[in-house]
């Protein structure tokens, strides 16, 4: 008979007007699920009704406004106060509709790859999501424990930095991107699996753009 796996929430991110509404709609779908939000020092969690961890903020970056070094530093601490064996790794403004989102993650995805939205994951270049993540807990402490901050050089997007580290340093495979995508990364739909809901583009043009720009390279969903 096979044991249960244990399922944990990462909010990783600033505190927003959705956060709260997030946390709310996943205790009523992830009931047996522990919810842990990863933040900054300063951030008002008050009115937060799951557990918290605040860390100092990374500096940023001289003439560079990427978030991939608030992404290492806050899903590393979180992942220290966070110890379930399945692990789904998302945003403090994003919710996942998708109540049945960690059985499509244990019946689809191998418990050896990562699974990520298909927005977000392109098919031309080593970029997988960080719109989301779920991966059993040796696997995301693999890619997200090992990765030094980023420093500015070359203008990488956090995305593109995230994944070249993993699968080029970590990993040590230099294979074309098509082949890499399948031996670590599961791909799913964004709009019908994961059931994404994204608080920017409601709100700011420019992400609806770059968003539509990620929809026109998004990768295959055969990727599983």
């Amino acid at each position: 008979m096979s044991v249960s796996k244990t399922k944990g929430i990462l909010l990783q991110g600033k505190i927003s007007e959705w956060t709260q509404d997030i946390v709310t709609e996943y205790q009523k779908n992830f009931p047996n699920s522990e919810i842990l939000v990863s933040t900054w020092e300063g951030e008002n969690t008050n009115d937060l009704t799951c557990n918290v961890v605040k860390s100092k903020p990374p500096p940023m970056i001289k003439n560079d406004a990427s978030t991939a070094n608030f992404q290492i530093v806050g899903c590393q601490e979180g992942l220290k106060n966070l110890k379930t064996d399945i692990i789904l790794k998302s945003r403090t403004d994003q919710f996942i509709h998708n109540a049945k989102i960690f059985e499509i993650f244990e019946n689809y995805c191998s418990s050896e790859k990562i699974m990520v939205p298909d927005i977000g994951t392109y098919r031309d270049k080593h970029r997988a999501s960080d719109f989301c993540q779920i991966a059993y807990r040796p696997i995301m402490l693999d890619y997200w424990n090992n990765i030094p901050l980023y420093d500015g050089f070359g203008h990488v997007e956090p995305g593109e930095y995230l994944t070249k580290h993993y699968v080029l340093k970590i990993k040590n495979d230099n294979d074309p991107w098509t082949l890499i995508l399948r031996k670590y990364f599961c791909v799913k739909s964004y709009y019908d699996d994961f059931q994404i809901e994204f608080e920017k583009l409601h709100k700011f043009e420019n992400y609806k753009i770059m968003f539509d720009l990620a929809f026109d390279r998004r990768a295959s969903l055969d990727i599983i």
